[in-house]
């Protein structure tokens, strides 16, 4: 004969339709809106295998089988947080719509031992609450974990790009390439730029690099020394460098903190620097 914690463990998967039909009756008064709002239809249907996904994961926790709970565990937090992350769910809305499900099913725990009231007594009430509540604190931590990793991983992701667009060494003849430098230029950045730049002239065989700063509004001296150390480098690597677009501020803010550009070939616009060097002819 089955145990007690099997009937229940039974009971809970037999009412899984009733527990998400439950819970999707009171999603509408959620705060956020990949739960009460959205009008995509695909979107139900994956809170409905979620939501019976979440509802086997806690019902296993009764079993106290710990390597099989923990085993859906993972999945579980795994499907969840590559779903929520892929829809820029907030992580408090997720905690929200979890504390709902721990409501409900646990209604139907309720609803179980009042029907089996001659074989539950309170030790089993105290267990099954000491497992069901543990098993939602392990949801929860396990979910939020897992969403900081592929959260990060996706910053981190959007991080390199970005640092890879910001550096766009663009060859316009053979061996001769431009950086055009846009937007602010704090330290990192320009460690950045001391860092990848040499790297990327040398893959697409650059030897003649204009560098733009025409964009640039700002450079303090720590900027400034590693833009120096940068065309250090690049010259070191047999690369001619020349820096065009210095506006009047950088340039006299630069003279006040004691920059000097005077060993560097300079030019007043990427035009002008084209022209000189005879890179370009005007015609």
């Amino acid at each position: 004969m089955a145990s007690i914690d099997q009937e229940l463990y039974d009971y809970i998967l037999e009412n899984s339709g009733n527990i998400t039909s439950k819970w999707f009756t009171a999603k509408s008064d959620f705060d956020g809106s990949f739960y009460s709002n959205n009008p995509n239809p695909e979107i139900d249907q994956v809170l409905l295998e979620q939501h019976a996904l979440t509802i086997r994961t806690v019902a296993y926790a009764f079993l106290e089988e710990e390597n099989g709970f923990q085993e859906q565990l993972l999945l579980w937090a795994e499907t969840v947080a590559k779903s929520r992350i892929e829809h820029n769910t907030p992580i408090h809305d997720v905690i929200q719509a979890l504390n709902k499900t721990r409501e409900t099913i646990w209604f139907y725990v309720e609803h179980f031992a009042n029907d089996h009231l001659d074989e539950v007594n309170n030790t089993h009430i105290l267990k099954w609450s000491r497992l069901f509540n543990t098993a939602f604190d392990q949801l929860i931590h396990s979910f939020s974990s897992r969403y900081y990793e592929l959260s990060n991983n996706r910053l981190n992701a959007q991080q390199d790009l970005i640092n890879e667009l910001s550096i766009p060494i663009i060859p316009i003849l053979d061996g001769v390439g431009v950086l055009p430098v846009i937007g602010e230029i704090d330290t990192t950045r320009a460690r950045s730029l001391l860092e990848d730049v040499p790297y990327k002239c040398v893959e697409v065989g650059i030897n003649k690099l204009f560098i733009d700063i025409s964009s640039v509004t700002f450079m303090d001296t720590m900027v400034a020394n590693e833009m120096f150390h940068l065309i250090d480098v690049l010259q070191l690597l047999g690369i001619k460098t020349s820096l065009s677009g210095i506006r009047p501020e950088v340039a006299q803010a630069s003279i006040q903190l004691g920059v000097d550009f005077g060993n560097i070939s300079t030019f007043s616009s990427l035009k002008q620097a084209l022209l000189r060097t005879g890179v370009y002819v005007q015609r």
